[in-house]
This record gives C-alpha cells, sequence and structure tokens, in this order.
C-alpha cells in the first residue's frame, strides 16, 4: 500500500498547481484544473463544477476533458462523462451512475472498469476493480474553505497519478452534487 496526500486551493477555480506528496512528503505528482473555454472558467468562478483535471508525473501525464455538447444538447443527457487521456491518447471513459450512492465508473479501452464510490454523506471514497477487489481508499477533511487528502492506494494495477486525478473529479462533481441539494 502507498499513501498520498494533498491540499486542495484556497480559490477553488484557480488552476494553480497542486503537490501532490508521497509518504516521505516528497513531491510526487502535479495536479491542476484546467479550462478549455471562458465559459467553462466563468462558471467554476460562479461556483459551478469544475470540468478538467491533468495530472503531471516524471515520465507522462494524465488528463480528463468532460464531454462537450452538440448543438445545445448533451450527447448524453443523463450522465455526465468525461474522455479520461494518457499522455494524448484516450485510454477510457469517467462516467456518472444514478444510484443511493454516489458513484462514477471508470471503463478502460481494455474492457477493465473501476467502481469509484462514496458513502450517502460520507466524503470518503473506496475504489474497486471489475472484480470487486480494493483497488484505493481515500480520506478527506474539510478545513476552512479548502479540502486535505489522504489516499492509500492498494493496488498496483494502476498508476497512482490516474487514480488520484479521477479521484479529484469524484470529489469535486460529489461536492457540486452536494451544493445544488442544498
Amino acid at each position: 500500500m502507498t499513501h498520498f496526500h494533498f491540499k486542495e486551493n484556497f480559490w477553488g477555480a484557480s488552476t494553480k498547481p497542486i503537490e501532490i506528496y508521497d509518504e516521505q512528503n516528497n513531491p510526487a505528482f502535479v495536479l491542476s484544473l484546467y479550462y478549455t473555454s471562458s465559459r467553462q472558467e466563468t462558471f467554476a468562478l460562479l461556483g459551478r463544477k469544475k470540468h478538467n483535471f491533468k495530472i503531471e508525473f516524471d515520465g507522462g501525464s494524465y488528463k480528463v476533458l468532460q464531454e462537450r455538447s452538440l448543438e445545445g444538447k448533451f450527447k448524453t443527457p443523463f450522465k455526465n462523462v468525461w474522455e479520461v487521456f494518457k499522455n494524448d491518447t484516450k485510454i477510457g471513459t469517467f462516467e456518472t451512475r444514478f444510484g443511493f450512492k454516489p458513484k462514477i465508473i471508470f471503463n478502460g479501452t481494455k474492457n477493465d472498469s473501476l467502481i469509484f464510490e462514496s458513502g450517502f454523506i460520507s466524503r470518503s471514497v473506496k475504489v474497486t476493480d471489475q472484480d470487486g477487489k480494493d483497488v484505493m481508499e481515500t480520506k478527506s477533511e474539510r478545513f476552512k474553505v479548502a479540502s486535505n487528502h489522504g489516499i492509500n492506494v492498494i493496488s498496483n494495477q494502476y498508476h497512482p497519478a490516474m487514480l488520484i486525478m479521477l479521484f479529484q473529479v469524484f470529489f469535486e462533481y460529489q461536492e457540486y452534487q452536494r451544493s445544488k441539494s442544498n
């Protein structure tokens, strides 16, 4: 098991890079929010959901790009979909699922999948593979405006940078859903 931790930016819509630290407090990865349009940035500044993230590490990067709408209509109107890339090559999609608990599924191009799920009220996240084996667990604490995240990567089946980036997408989506329900 490998442990990572990081603290989000004070300003939620900031594109300032966030360092992800390993168990020895050494910087391991750099996570950042990015926008593909001024409209996305404006909505983020107004407190709406954050769309796209990238994470960089020695030797490469991962990024997610939220599905765009076509002629004012979403391709998939009843769920959110992000395309997942490694070094600009698509490796899968990350799709919301309706259910009692918040859930987003990573569907890889190699017929693999990961299930990101949290409790109804909890800010902790559990990630399992298609066989139900634990891949990652997280615990998040809200401190003032920014959240602190502790991440335990249990399996080496996936690159930890990809798992952390997908966790951040899941966490932001979950926080956005909570803010809409208030």
